[in-house]
């Protein structure tokens, strides 16, 4: 009856699936094996929190896919206490990719191509803290540093792999204190201090938003935005402040009246802001953002390119960085950028970072493409954006494929273009894959220190 099931399971996974691989690095040899990128096709988060031990561990069940024979390949940068591959306990190991840019964790046995199962017990460290009302815990991610998207907080795979997640939480031992979670899914809280989360099927590891928090922290706003399709988009902000909260409310919905003018319909089921009283900077999630006042335009503008049409690597996140940086200048046209070359999405193919120079040198490069399009008597790169957005809307993308649309779109040559000033073609110093010697600091996603993250939580 079991293999029935898991028959059934297997028919049904199969069905669904997309091919994620296709933008997965190259495997690669370690240890006399070779370490394989495998497909998740769904992930089972349980997070159990026990407010008087102050600790917190998460169980977490994985099927995947591989395409060809090794060693699976996931991450967590938090040390596995214990990882068993098809039900068998076996041991895990770090290593470093190919080119010295990232590091990986693999389940130490050799697997032959097809269908598996992942099961790894970790502690829960990090973004957690308690507090005499309660549990705070949230999922904070950077997309300019390495190795500190979801996988700082919970087992994951790389940015190239979409899944379906189930989050199943609990607190235990808060006596009276009640709990909420805001994320981006679909959030059952069934019993005190219990939740269930469905997230769909095109996350990342750069999508999840998760904020577990006390129940009467922070001032909160339900609010409903008429979409230009017709819909009531579900918008919740919350911060410190009621008056806070106001101002993010009346900028939400100009901005967002204004992307849905430009590219169309607001993406997402639902919008959370959560207004996190800096002066600036945020981050981006599938249909939510942390984020300051400042910063609120360009995350919405996210929600369309980002997490919206979404990068595959790091080598791809320099589009998004640049587009909203685009935006936020003013949509600015040049007959050419101001920098000569730079290597923006052809650093080592293992590299899961954006360019910090993206902001600035995407921007530039942007505005030149537009001035290119208008210059043949093309409506100009933000008519194509629009039609970018139509076409890959939830999917995963590269440089090479926006390249490809971008001509057919125009019906004209830009290849040489990219070679030049995104590839680092005639970049002596950086055409190696190497990071500049100083990269500028942006606005919107600054740096910030673990304190000043802490407090966020």
């Amino acid at each position: 009856m079991k293999k029935v099931l898991l028959l059934i399971l297997c028919l049904s996974i199969f069905a669904h699936a997309r091919d994620d691989l296709r933008n997965a690095p190259k495997s690669f040899k370690v240890d006399g094996f070779k370490a394989v990128f495998v497909d998740f096709q769904r992930v089972t988060y349980n997070i159990v929190y026990d407010f008087e031990a102050k600790s917190a561990s998460v169980d977490t069940t994985i099927l995947f896919t591989s395409k060809e024979a090794g060693m699976p390949i996931f991450d967590s940068v938090e040390k596995p206490q214990a990882v068993w591959v098809n039900s068998q306990e076996v041991d895990h190991k770090i290593i470093i990719t190919p080119g010295g840019t990232t590091a990986v964790r693999y389940a130490q046995t050799s697997l032959p191509a097809g269908f598996h199962s992942m099961r790894i017990r970790t502690p829960l460290n990090k973004g957690t803290r308690y507090r005499w009302k309660g549990v705070s815990s949230g999922f904070f991610i950077k997309d300019l540093k390495n190795r500190e998207m979801l996988e700082q907080y919970v087992p994951t795979n790389l940015e190239y792999d979409q899944y379906p997640m189930t989050w199943h939480v609990e607190i235990l031992n808060a006596n009276h204190r009640w709990h909420d979670i805001f994320a981006n899914g679909e959030v059952d809280n069934y019993a005190q201090n219990k939740f269930t989360i469905k997230m769909p099927d095109h996350y990342t590891a750069s999508s999840v938003y998760f904020h577990l928090v006390p129940r009467r922290r922070f001032w909160r706003y339900y609010l409903k935005y008429q979409s230009i399709d017709g819909r009531q988009i579900p918008i919740t902000i919350y911060s410190s402040f009621r008056w806070l909260n106001g101002i993010l409310k009346r900028k939400t919905f100009r901005v967002m009246a204004e992307m849905e003018r430009d590219y169309g319909p607001y993406p997402h089921d639902y919008f959370i802001v959560y207004g996190t009283n800096k002066i600036r900077g945020g981050m981006e999630y599938v249909g939510a953002t942390a984020t300051s006042v400042v910063s609120l335009g360009h995350e919405i503008h996210h929600m369309w390119f980002a997490k919206g049409v979404m990068p595959a690597d790091g080598n791809a996140g320099w589009m998004d960085e640049g587009i909203a940086s685009w935006r936020d200048k003013g949509y600015q046209t040049h007959d050419k950028p101001f920098y000569f070359s730079a290597n923006l999405g052809a650093r080592n193919p293992y590299t899961r970072k954006t360019d910090k120079r993206s902001y600035e040198y995407g921007r530039s490069f942007f505005a030149y493409l537009d001035y290119q399009l208008k210059a043949v008597g093309k409506a100009g790169f933000k008519d194509f954006l629009k039609y970018w957005a139509a076409q890959k809307m939830f999917q995963n993308v590269t440089t090479n494929e926006f390249i490809e649309a971008l001509e057919e779109y125009s019906g004209m040559r830009f290849r040489d273009d990219f070679i030049q000033y995104v590839f680092g073609g005639n970049d002596k110093e950086n055409s190696n894959g190497r990071a500049p010697a100083v990269e500028p600091e942006n606005e919107h996603h600054p740096q910030l220190t673990a304190e000043e993250w802490e407090a966020l939580i």
